[in-house]
């Protein structure tokens, strides 16, 4: 039988409700650009557009299918999802929960290097409304109990169930998701662990979404851009880099109280560069630390291209000098030296690193130079790396960012 054709009333209907959800998302552009220091060319303004769809598409996993009833882990902030500067070494995946929800996370540990489970709180992740909230819990996956095979499992809920005598995390009130972060240093060798997450306090069988919901859920997109936009171009982050003067310099800084790790410290500053211009980062490696990178990030707070460029190193791929000391050359032009982050082309940016479970200071130095001068500001035994062999080496990155789980 075929299809009726629709009535006016539905097609005003549709028309109605249709634009009211396109319209939400109209003055954002606008909105953002004027957070922004101001739209000085096309490749700006393209990147700004880039930036704002891309959190459309956050927002619709987030809001469309992400449940704190029906958990699943949803793949969050990776080279497509890129916002709040992710890190190229880790995988994450993200799903909201309820505070007063009894969850079972399992699945197998794989080779990576670290896997963290974290418990946060706020409403910006994973709702995108409101403020970022501090880290209830980090948890590491290897205090869990595992059996030959890798297999693991553990229970987060308000009290331990009873009767109940296998691995339990308590879930704090306040609380509002669960992230997996597996943190990889060979991204070519190391295996990404496999974990699923179920709620044990409610039936398995998920109802259909409403109507209302769905409309309340869409109605929230526009909302969740606008949050995001915010965070990133006008975020108490970017303009605590200018008025503490981290242009060109770096400085370590915890995160745990606004959903960073609680065991990790960060080093973060602002690059400017012109074509003939590099900067050389400079640090000892603390001989404690379980893990270290650092990366370039651009100005809408997202990590450069890290999957086809060489714009993040960890402590694998970089090369420490004879002294023990890790130095970086950052610059828009390759200077043909192993540890080389890649601007992309960009003048401007952010430079951060990690350091976990480092019990040391971190205090590293950046040089600004001229590209020209490389040579007397580095050791003299540096190796040369030729166009070809660093084609060789961002395809074996590539190779190995591929290999691993991102979606």
């Amino acid at each position: 039988m075929p299809n009726p054709e629709p009535d006016a009333q539905t097609v005003s209907a549709v028309s109605q409700e249709w634009r009211r959800y396109i319209g939400q998302l109209a003055p954002l552009g606008e909105q953002a650009a004027a957070l922004a220091p101001g739209p000085h060319d096309a490749q700006w303004r393209h990147e700004l557009y880039e930036f704002l769809f891309s959190q459309i598409a956050v927002a619709y996993v987030g809001r469309l299918h992400n449940d704190p009833k029906y958990p699943d882990f949803a793949p969050m902030y990776n080279q497509v999802f890129n916002q709040g500067f992710p890190n190229p070494d880790d995988s994450y995946y993200l799903t909201p929960i309820d505070d007063d929800g009894v969850y079972k996370i399992s699945g197998f540990r794989g080779t990576v290097r670290l896997i963290y489970f974290e418990v946060g709180s706020g409403t910006a992740v994973p709702y995108g409304t409101g403020a970022l909230g501090p880290s209830k819990a980090v948890y590491d996956v290897d205090t869990l109990r595992q059996a030959d095979d890798g297999a693991v499992d553990v229970i987060l809920s308000p009290t331990r169930p009873s009767g109940y005598d296998g691995d339990w995390w308590k879930l704090e009130s306040g609380s509002t998701y669960f992230i997996v972060r597996q943190r990889s240093y060979d991204w070519l060798r190391e295996v990404d662990g496999r974990f699923a997450i179920e709620r044990l306090d409610l039936p398995a069988a998920r109802p259909r979404p409403t109507a209302q919901a769905i409309d309340a859920n869409l109605g929230k997109i526009a909302t969740w851009v606008d949050t995001f936009a915010r965070l990133s171009l006008d975020g108490p982050w970017v303009k605590h880099l200018r008025t503490s003067g981290l242009v060109n310099k770096v400085k370590a800084k915890d995160y745990s109280g606004a959903s960073g790790l609680g065991n990790q410290r960060y080093v973060e500053g602002i690059f400017e560069l012109e074509e003939d211009e590099a900067l050389i980062i400079e640090t000892e490696i603390p001989q404690d630390c379980s893990y270290w990178n650092f990366q370039l990030v651009d100005d809408f707070w997202r990590s450069i291209e890290w999957v086809h460029r060489q714009s993040s190193l960890n402590g694998f791929t970089a090369r420490l000098d004879r002294d023990g000391k890790f130095r970086a050359v950052v610059s828009i032009q390759d200077p043909g030296v192993p540890n080389w982050l890649d601007t992309a082309g960009r003048k401007t940016g952010m430079i951060y690193g990690r350091w976990t479970n480092s019990r040391s200071e971190i205090a590293p130095t950046v040089t600004k130079i001229k590209v020209a001068e490389l040579a007397h500001h580095l050791p003299s035994d540096t190796p040369t790396v030729t166009p070809p062999e660093r084609d060789a080496a961002i395809r074996l990155r590539r190779k190995g960012a591929q290999l691993r789980r991102r979606w």
